[in-house]
């Protein structure tokens, strides 16, 4: 699929078409497309604030009557690296970036970081040549279909299937702590998995696994990006 055609995809043509060349470069890539110096770093940076932000103002327009919290639990399902790496899958994004030899060799234009980084490079492409609003318009049109979703994101799922994509070890559930009255209990539980932990609290020991695993998979794209 041409540049052209990309372009299509996304909903925005660019004026300065090297912008989204930029964001398509890979800190691997050593033979960069005309135009361009350096990689998408720094475009990547500044697309994840964008995405936040308009994200933020979705939600908030969306559900007006929902607290913070589970604004800020829809907020992370929404912008967390599996959802970025679909979205990427669905511009065949994997097939325009420009890589290196070793990250071509091990199968780079499907990995989850580097299209989900590949996909916050873009947008942020997106708002330097054409603004706020047309960076809006690309997030409304392929984020908002997810609002609904969000709500019921699993992150013992996404932890899980986090892992099994990188090839490790499902992860370990402990409880570590119980209080409170018999009709008001709060459970605390850890999730373990790659010499990482995350904490947990909840009014079940769903709940509180859920949690847990939300922390974890914080922890582990972090420590892998």
């Amino acid at each position: 699929m041409s540049l052209a055609n990309l372009q299509k995809t996304i909903g925005y043509t660019f004026q300065n078409e090297s912008l989204l060349k930029s964001a398509l470069v890979h800190s691997s890539c050593h033979q960069k497309p005309d135009n361009v110096e350096g990689d998408n770093e720094r475009l990547e940076f500044l697309g994840d604030r964008v995405l936040g932000l308009h994200i933020s103002a979705l939600l908030i327009e969306a559900f007006p009557e929902e607290p913070e919290g589970k604004l800020a639990k829809r907020l992370a399902a929404l912008v967390r690296k599996g959802t970025l790496a679909n979205i990427a899958k669905a511009w065949f994004l994997g097939e325009h970036l420009y890589l290196g030899g070793g990250e071509e060799s091990t199968g780079g234009r499907e990995k989850p970081t580097i299209l989900s980084d590949a996909v916050e490079a873009v947008l942020a492409a997106v708002y330097l040549d054409g603004g706020f609003e047309k960076s809006a318009e690309v997030v409304r049109k392929f984020w908002l279909p997810l609002f609904e979703e969000s709500d019921e994101v699993d992150a013992k799922t996404a932890l899980q299937e986090w892992l099994q994509g990188k090839g490790f070890n499902r992860p370990e559930y402990e409880l570590v702590n119980e209080e409170g009255e018999q009709h008001d209990r709060v459970f605390t539980i850890k999730a373990t998995a790659q010499n990482e932990t995350g904490l947990g609290k909840g009014r079940s020991k769903q709940e509180a696994q859920k949690n847990a695993a939300n922390e974890l998979l914080g922890k582990l794209e972090k420590k892998n990006d």
